[in-house]
């Protein structure tokens, strides 16, 4: 076929497949893509091969990566890999890529394949949840799970009922059955029919519990024959209550009054001949007020989620003439109102083999059981803090409403409120002041909405109102009330007063509306705008709102982040951080600023939250090592002098895997000696990445490299998280230091912390020393290092001493 053909049949498959696909050139650029890329990444075909660089989507890839995999393709594709993607809207998904050059003439150019991955991801993870959760369901019910190959050796042996016979979970495996439970030939002889393919049930007694079985003969295609998987339930509970009918009656009274479980046995009528202790205290019944009365009168049993009243298990387990087993939990209510979840079995009690003469109930109480489940559901849905439903919760109930206005044409509105300098709050009376200050606000808030209406705390000092069936007039009006209640509000803490105030972006929510995720965006868009209008106000966002096209805000910071990345606008800046008692090596603490394009300096507050927002802190962090390392390796300073550089570290890079292989291979590449080096990392950060950041710390630290703790003393388990964290240095919270000199509190705190770094072995640096006599109080304390402005101000990377002859 002619090579014109070839093309042809090359461009058809690439325009009809189903999988989004790109061509990209030696540089990164796009040069040509399918209607799938288009589709799932929000441009027009126009707007994807005009000029984006591959870059622009892919959150995980740099321009150094493509530089490096296009200047060689044929040494490093192809490759697979999973990566972060961005849409045109600034939303991101999961993303598996499949890269492999191709040549288009004499040029080499790669050609990629993605796919959204949340579904497969999300799955995975509910796969995992479901898993765990019958895990948990084999290891805490009374009952063994196990399996048998064809020759009756265990494959598999699990369940909390196999400490009844002394084992333990997996103890079994390679043992044979038949041997291990030859001395009960009742269980060898039904192992055996099993074995031989008949599905078996049988009671039976094995090291003193009885045990009801059920084995299901499992046909082995491959070898021929039959295993066996089989499930036995420990009734020991159960058959102690049928001996109390029938033999050794005392003794056994005796063995029933001492179990956890609830025993009621009935007479062929249906009327109550006795019941042990827990039964008395789970029906409300005496042995005495319950005797001789219809079951029915003394359990009342009801659906737990309906409360709808069951049949009298009784009743149902003569009319069957077996068992009856309430699978699921069910509400017992006793005549005081009080009520205990509990799992129900009825048993007939027969005389001999074809006559019934009563009963036998067993009640297990599942209670604290249940409360703790729905405790953890309730939890997983609200904020601890404040009671209120979480952003996970308010986003599915956003989700709902933007569905039911396109199913009805139903008008909800959406509030997106932050409080005004919440953060003086925080900064002045410390975050157990400003917790204080949320638990009132979200007290006060709910007063003038609707119990259908959700009030949600979003995180931080950022909540969110979903107003459902509420026009947007109706709407302004009730945050209007909002503002006043706020501003009614007088926060007293330790006899200072806080005004509060908030401002609040509306947005309208009917058939119309766009996807949760733009819609989230206007709203929060909307309330910077009424920040930047003046606070404590209402925003309204419009169709069409060139106030909220034309605002500064995080999504803005996005590109000028990547850009000030790309064009080298980053600046280093250093700060000393000096050894208090003269003894000890001297520290420096990389800052970072950000050049804007008229040439003035945004400092870090102004943009590192969009950073975190926006997962671009692990680029930001590398960036920063990066340069770091670079300056160094090209100056003349060969870190001879006795002085460590501090590098800090977000919680976001702590999560990633294969940060220990970046920072590994950039010591190695620019030559540089690890024990001149500290990461810091704040406390919360580290406490959140428990697990990963103690094991990137300890390799490094194997290396060479120190590791300070960021802020400590702010979170509310410090010392208790500290001894998993093998760190060299504290870094004393500012808030504690800045006033130790006033506040004993705060002097207790920063003497505190400083014993405990002792004890551990940890040198301990206060932050925010400014004055002579703050930098006397530590020396008498102990504390090793001092940093902050009455030590040196931060100035230029380039300019501190590092780069200089001499010692500091």
């Amino acid at each position: 076929m002619p090579a014109s053909n070839d093309n042809l049949r090359f461009r058809l498959i690439f325009e009809q497949a189903l999988d989004p696909m790109v061509l990209i050139d030696r540089h990164g650029g796009i040069v040509e893509a399918n209607r799938s890329a288009c589709a799932s990444l929000g441009y027009s075909h126009e707007e994807l091969v005009g000029g984006l660089h591959v870059t622009d989507f892919d959150l995980n890839a740099t321009r150094e990566d493509v530089g490096r995999v296009h200047g060689n393709p044929e040494r490093h594709l192809p490759a697979s890999f999973q990566s972060t993607y961005r849409r045109k809207d600034g939303s991101t998904f999961p993303a598996e890529v499949h890269i492999n050059a191709v040549r288009v003439g004499e040029q080499a150019q790669v050609f990629a394949t993605f796919l959204d991955i949340s579904e497969r991801l999300a799955a995975e993870r509910t796969l995992r949840e479901r898993e765990h959760q019958l895990r948990t369901a084999i290891t805490s019910a009374p009952m063994v799970l196990f399996s048998l190959d064809r020759h009756g050796n265990f494959m598999l042996s699990e369940g909390k009922g196999l400490e009844g016979l002394g084992l333990v979970p997996g103890q079994a495996v390679g043992m044979n059955a038949l041997e291990m439970y030859g001395a009960y030939p009742e269980v060898a002889e039904g192992l055996r029919r099993a074995l031989s393919g008949e599905p078996v049930q049988l009671e039976s007694r094995v090291e003193g519990r009885c045990f009801l079985h059920h084995w299901q003969p499992v046909p082995d295609e491959a070898a021929g024959g039959w295993g066996v998987l089989g499930v036995s339930y420990d009734i020991t509970a159960q058959c102690l209550a049928e001996q109390a009918l029938s033999g050794e009656r005392d003794r056994l009274f005796t063995t029933l009054e001492s179990i956890a479980d609830g025993v009621i046995t009935a007479d062929v009528a249906g009327r109550v001949a006795y019941m042990n202790p827990v039964a008395e205290q789970l029906t409300g019944f005496t042995l005495n007020q319950a005797r001789g009365r219809p079951m029915e009168e003394i359990l009342r049993v009801e659906d737990l989620e309906s409360g709808e009243l069951l049949p009298d298990p009784v009743e149902r387990c003569f009319n069957g003439g077996s068992p009856v087993v309430f699978s699921e939990e069910s509400r017992l209510r006793r005549p005081d109102g009080e009520s205990y979840a509990v799992r129900l079995t009825a048993s007939p009690l027969r005389d001999g083999e074809d006559g019934i003469s009563g009963a036998v109930l067993v009640l297990h109480d599942f209670s604290m059981l249940w409360d703790m489940a729905r405790q953890l559901s309730h939890q997983a849905r609200h904020d601890a803090l404040t009671g209120l439903i979480n952003r996970r919760e308010f986003e599915d109930r956003v989700r709902e409403a933007l569905e039911s206005a396109r199913r009805s044409s139903r008008s909800h509105a959406l509030c997106y409120i932050d409080l005004d300098q919440f953060k003086v709050v925080n900064d002045t009376c410390g975050h157990v002041a400003g917790d204080e200050l949320l638990r009132q606000l979200a007290a006060a808030l709910p007063r003038h909405i609707r119990d259908t209406d959700t009030l949600a705390r979003l995180g931080g000092d950022e909540f969110g109102l979903l107003l459902e069936n509420c026009p947007l007039d109706r709407a302004l009006s009730i945050c209007h009330q909002l503002l006043a209640e706020v501003a009614e509000l007088r926060f007293m803490w330790q006899g200072r007063r806080f005004d509060v105030g908030m401002s609040i972006g509306l947005v309208a929510i009917d058939g119309a509306s766009a996807s949760l995720s733009e819609v989230l965006s206007e709203a929060d868009s909307a309330c910077y705008v009424a920040k930047e209008q003046g606070r404590n106000r209402v925003y309204v966002s419009r169709p069409g709102d060139q106030a909220l096209k034309t605002r500064f805000g995080e999504m803005e910071w996005l590109g000028r982040i990547r850009e000030a990345m790309e064009e080298e606008r980053f600046e280093l800046y250093c700060q000393p951080i000096r050894p208090i008692s003269g003894e000890g090596v001297p520290h420096f603490e990389i800052l970072l600023r950000l050049k804007a394009e008229d040439g003035s300096l945004v400092e870090p507050g102004a943009f590192i939250p969009a950073a975190e927002r926006y997962n671009l802190m692990p680029q930001v962090d590398r960036h920063v090592i990066r340069s770091v390392f670079a300056m160094l390796a090209d100056s003349d300073f060969a870190l001879k002098q006795h002085a460590i550089v501090g590098i800090n570290l977000s919680g976001q890079s702590l999560g990633q895997e294969d940060l220990l292989d970046f920072v590994t291979e950039a010591l190695h590449y620019y030559g540089l000696p690890a024990h001149r080096f500290c990461f810091e990392i704040t406390e919360t950060a580290a406490i959140a990445n428990l697990s990963s950041a103690a094991g990137f710390i300890r390799e490094l630290r194997d290396m060479g490299c120190a590791f300070a703790l960021d802020d400590f003393g702010s979170g509310l388990s410090s010392f208790n998280y500290l001894k998993h964290m093998p760190v060299d240095y504290l870094k004393i919270d500012g808030s504690f230091v800045q006033d130790v000199l006033t506040d004993p509190v705060d002097a207790a705190m920063v003497g505190a912390i400083h014993r405990i770094g002792r004890v551990l072995g940890v040198k301990t640096i206060a932050e925010f020393v400014e004055s002579e006599a703050v930098l006397e109080h530590l020396r008498e304390i102990g504390v090793d290092y001092a940093q902050g402005y009455g030590i040196g101000r931060p100035k230029p990377f380039r300019d501190c001493s590092l780069f200089q002859t001499g010692r500091d």
